[in-house]
């Protein structure tokens, strides 16, 4: 059990640790912000789903059903795979809010790790 949340945690921490994280102010995970290129759009989505999933997989897990959180292993893989390309992508001005759309989503995922 501590072994896969110490691997979302870590995953989380790496994306974090890719971006200077600046928030004046906080999106909700649900908002999905949209951007130039599409390829980052796809990666907020992604993102996205991954916190949806983690928080089922994790309440699941709690209840004794590991199996989605296992699931997620490789999802966290590829997401960690595919952040440093898109940051790379960002215009200048995008930078903020990209940030602080990550910040919200990792946020969601320590939440319910710390509320159970």
């Amino acid at each position: 059990m501590r072994k896969w949340t110490s691997l979302i945690r870590t995953v989380v921490a790496g994306l974090s640790a890719l971006f200077v994280l600046t928030a004046a102010d906080r999106v909700l995970a649900e908002e999905i912000p949209t951007f130039s290129a599409p390829e980052v759009n796809t990666f907020v989505k992604s993102y996205s789903d991954f916190a949806d999933e983690y928080v089922a997989a994790y309440k699941a897990m709690k209840a004794g059903d590991r199996s989605k959180i296992q699931e997620l292993q490789s999802k966290s893989s590829d997401l960690e795979t595919q952040a440093a390309p898109v940051t790379g992508k960002l215009k200048p001005d995008e930078t903020d809010k990209f940030n602080t759309f990550v910040t919200s989503c990792a946020q969601k995922i320590s939440a319910v790790s710390q509320s159970q």
